[in-house]
């Protein structure tokens, strides 16, 4: 036991100085240390965890390092008690898997020796009934499942627990659970998929995940209301507003366009109708238009119209609101104005495409991401899986850097200077 505390010791020490290494790293490049931290490094230590007991203590310098060193380079700001909960929770469960070494040691230890009992005992011929080796396995496949099963457990009432100690972080986390909210985290930062976020970026996207004050915004918006995240993301002033839904517009077009469906067009021209032959809720201009119209999307060769809607879920008008009935009003608030018209003077179909800007999507527009990828899977012969991933990912970078630039855009109209001939240089 001497020999592997020992070794322990010197192997948290290796682990720790690579953390501040990494910790160095990330003062420039946040997002390429978060990657390299969570798909690679903290796996390091997972195998000594599952095979040297009560090995828990000697993980706290190694704990030290991430808490005090690396997660201020991320965030931008010291961590608290309450916050380091949360970032050890899986980016599923609304966290960012920054696992604390010194509490998963334990669990590790306990499940790897659970798991490999049935190995132990027979290679021991401690077991009455002796076994054959592919009944060894199918117990081991089934002890491996429940130790699954108990990990997920265990994660969700760690999550439950925090969201019961501060109600606060009930929305935020349920925001960052919901499906593709957290697929830029878990992405690798890829320059050929235009993945790679900057310092600024990587910390404001980690701001506006939880809810944390934003660094060096002006305490007036040029339209005269006092700004902060919640208003940079919803003022009209500036076009970012707009900006942000042509991106997820243009995005859309091209991987419907991909998938392989024809006749592709953005902003089509609905037909000219008559205003009394439909209720008021419903938009008659003559001209309205849809974001994006495919052929085939839905039905044989049915137009297929989609209109694209970008709301703010954390807006002081929604707070109140249950986040799911937010995509419903949205997207009952696109059908009322589109729907019958398109319905009926079109003959087509309509799907409103519904999101927030902390990432997550409205059932319409979840079922037509699921018949993209899909249609994609089919065409290219590429797993469904990997390429529904995909797709959220791609749309979900679009939707963060859109709305990034929402949060530092200049909202301040450019005075043109004079033209160079009026100048008088004789001065």
């Amino acid at each position: 036991m001497e020999y592997s505390w020992e070794y322990t010791e010197d192997q948290v020490e290796m682990w720790s100085d690579m953390v501040e290494n990494l910790a160095e790293i990330a003062s420039s490049h946040p997002h390429l240390a978060y990657s390299n931290f969570i798909s690679s490094l903290k796996f390091k230590w997972v195998y000594l965890q599952r095979t040297i007991p009560d090995s828990a203590d000697s993980f706290q310098r190694l704990e030290d390092a991430i808490r005090n060193r690396l997660i201020p380079k991320l965030i931008g700001r010291p961590c608290s008690d309450m916050e380091r909960k949360i970032f050890a929770l899986p980016i599923r469960e609304g966290g960012l898997g920054l696992d604390n070494p010194v509490e998963t040691a334990p669990v590790f230890y306990k499940n790897s020796e659970h798991v490999t009992e049935p190995l132990v005992l027979n290679i021991l011929e401690l077991d009455e009934n002796k076994k054959t080796i592919h009944e060894v396995e199918k117990e081991i496949a089934e002890r491996r499942l429940e130790c699954s099963v108990k990990e997920m457990k265990r994660q969700k009432a760690l999550r439950e627990a925090v969201c019961k100690e501060e109600e606060k972080w009930t929305r935020t986390l349920f925001l960052n659970m919901e499906t593709g909210a957290s697929s830029w985290l878990s992405a690798r930062p890829l320059e050929i998929f235009n993945r790679e976020l900057s310092k600024s970026e990587f910390t404001d996207a980690m701001c506006l995940r939880y809810g944390f004050e934003i660094n060096g915004q002006f305490s007036e918006c040029v339209c005269g209301k006092q700004d902060g995240a919640d208003h940079a993301l919803s003022c009209s002033t500036g076009g970012f507003t707009i900006l942000r839904h042509n991106e997820i517009r243009d995005t859309l077009a091209d991987i419907i366009t991909h998938a392989g469906y024809k006749g592709v067009e953005i902003e089509k021209v609905l037909q000219p109708v008559n205003p009394d032959d439909y209720p008021r809720s419903v938009n008659t201009a003559p001209d309205a238009r849809s974001d994006v119209y495919a052929i085939g999307l839905w039905r044989g060769l049915q137009g297929a119209h989609v209109d694209v809607a970008v709301f703010h879920p954390t807006a002081p008008s929604y707070r109140g609101k249950d986040p799911k009935s937010l995509y419903k009003m949205n997207e009952s608030r696109k059908k009322r104005d589109y729907q019958q018209r398109i319905r009926e003077a079109e003959r087509g179909a309509f799907t409103p495409f519904v999101m927030a800007t902390s990432g997550g999507s409205g059932p319409e527009a979840g079922r037509l991401i699921k018949k993209l990828a899909s249609r994609i899977s089919t065409k290219h012969k590429d797993k469904y899986a990997e390429v529904i991933n995909f797709l959220r990912t791609r749309i979900r970078f679009c939707l963060l850097r859109s709305t990034l630039v929402s949060l530092r855009g200049t909202r301040k109209k450019f005075t043109t200077p004079p033209p160079i001939a009026m100048c008088d240089f004789t001065d």
